[in-house]
């Protein structure tokens, strides 16, 4: 039997070449039908029976579309995170467990569906609150026709992003069909540039894998026989681990649109990652003739070189998964009631998306709590700091803070177990939380001081 990193490394490849053939395909419908049919087949072979999950997702939404455009948006987020829910306690029901490919796929369907449901009731909003009156540009180019349910169904199950992403909305599917943008996007360059990181990846991936796996978090000899500097190293090796498996994903991800040509657009309309262009929405509608550069923004997941450098944990999670973060910018962050609880409200949807184990709670959950004290470091001491050397070493304590948090918080999110994840939180003495506290102290004191 193939393991589940070599099935979802295979998929990925397999749709990466693909997509070659699949962009030589000029005519709109069956270039369509292709895309859904290649979908469904890879969402078949991981998932067998367990596809009638999805198909009932796609059904139901279609239904709450059809039925109240005001309200289809809160019907559809309700519906699908608890048809979350009630997937991942399915054997509680007395059915089999799906498989963990078929968890991917309804993890970017959920998305997929109430982020649909949000674009048909914005686009309800601006047509009747701009009846008999001129709408602007960037109100007319979020406005989509209401989809029908093959629309819904062939959007849903489109091959590209149907296993692991990018986010994509219904906008940017659209206008891949109708507006065939890829057709004049070059794409070679960018492709090539993006494999070349592939073998660095895969190496140490495998390497780092070989030399520190992460059952030893299991292994009572891990906690009798390691020393305390120890047990923090392999924090950081379970974090790099991690962080190489999700840039593999996230890079194939990106070649498999940059090679089918989806989410290219105009690269005067400024397109950015899930949203697509934000100005000069009336290039959009010139003539094919005129010349243009193209961009890929609108599917990029990531940028490896920033998110390693970057010195903050809130630049870094802005740049982490871009698409799906925007995701929850537009529609949990931007819209909950409280502004002062957005934070906490994106970050514990974000923790319930990925699942109902304690460790994406433990670590997703914490990051709005050192973001209160990072702000404070960044804002108050670096940003006022009187001198170009103390500037850096505060950037430099900043950097040390967020790679340490970080891998804290990566390791919770792999150890998943609430019993595993206290037995190594106790062997290194809770150290991140105290870490925290004492930084809070610390310029809670210098304030009162200066005060």
């Amino acid at each position: 039997m193939f393991s589940d990193d070599t099935v979802y490394v295979g998929f990925l490849v397999i749709s990466f070449l693909f997509s070659f053939l699949f962009r030589k395909v000029k005519h709109k419908n069956l270039k369509q039908w292709i895309s859904t049919l290649f979908g469904i087949s890879i969402v078949l072979a991981v998932s067998g029976f367990h596809i009638f999950h999805p198909i009932i997702c796609v059904l139901v939404n279609s239904v709450l579309i059809k039925f109240d455009r005001r309200r289809c948006h809160i019907f559809s987020f309700i519906f699908n995170f608890v048809y979350l829910v009630f997937f991942r306690t399915i054997t509680h029901f007395g059915l089999p467990y799906p498989p963990a490919h078929t968890n991917l796929i309804q993890m970017m369907l959920t998305l997929k569906l109430v982020g649909l449901s949000f674009e048909v009731h914005d686009s309800y909003q601006i047509l009747l609150e701009t009846k008999n009156k001129d709408v602007d540009a960037k109100k007319y180019f979020k406005i989509i026709d209401e989809p029908k349910i093959l629309e819904v169904f062939h959007y849903c199950f489109c091959y590209i992003g149907v296993l692991t992403g990018p986010y994509i909305s219904y906008r940017t599917y659209w206008d891949f069909f109708n507006r065939q943008y890829w057709q004049k996007a070059a794409y070679s360059n960018l492709i090539w540039t993006k494999l070349k990181i592939i073998p660095t990846l895969i190496f140490c991936y495998f390497t780092t894998m070989w030399l520190f796996p992460l059952s030893e978090f299991k292994n009572d000899s891990f906690y009798t026989h390691s020393s305390f500097i120890y047990r923090i190293w392999y924090m950081y090796t379970s974090f790099f681990i991690f962080r190489t498996r999700i840039y593999l994903g996230f890079i194939f991800s990106e070649l498999i649109c940059i090679a089918s040509g989806m989410g290219a657009y105009p690269e005067s309309t400024d397109p950015q990652p899930g949203c697509g262009p934000t100005r000069n929405f009336e290039s959009l509608e010139k003539s094919s003739a005129i010349k243009e550069d193209y961009s890929f923004e609108c599917i990029k997941s990531i940028d490896i070189m920033k998110v390693e450098t970057i010195s903050t944990v809130r630049g870094a999670t802005r740049i982490w998964n871009m698409t799906v973060q925007y995701w929850f910018a537009a529609y949990v962050y931007s819209r909950f009631p409280k502004n002062k609880l957005r934070t906490l409200a994106a970050f514990s949807m974000s923790a319930f998306w990925h699942g109902i184990y304690t460790g994406y709670y433990v670590s997703l959950c914490t990051v709005p709590l050192y973001l209160i004290v990072e702000d404070i470091y960044d804002r108050r001491h670096r940003d006022y700091a009187d001198s170009a050397g103390k500037r850096i070493l505060w950037t430099v304590f900043l950097y040390i803070m967020k790679m340490f948090q970080f891998s804290f918080w990566g390791c919770n999110f792999q150890l998943l177990h609430i019993d595993i994840i206290l037995k190594y939180c106790q062997s290194i003495y809770f150290l991140p939380y105290v870490v925290i506290a004492m930084m809070y102290t610390f310029t809670s004191y210098t304030n009162l001081q200066s005060s």
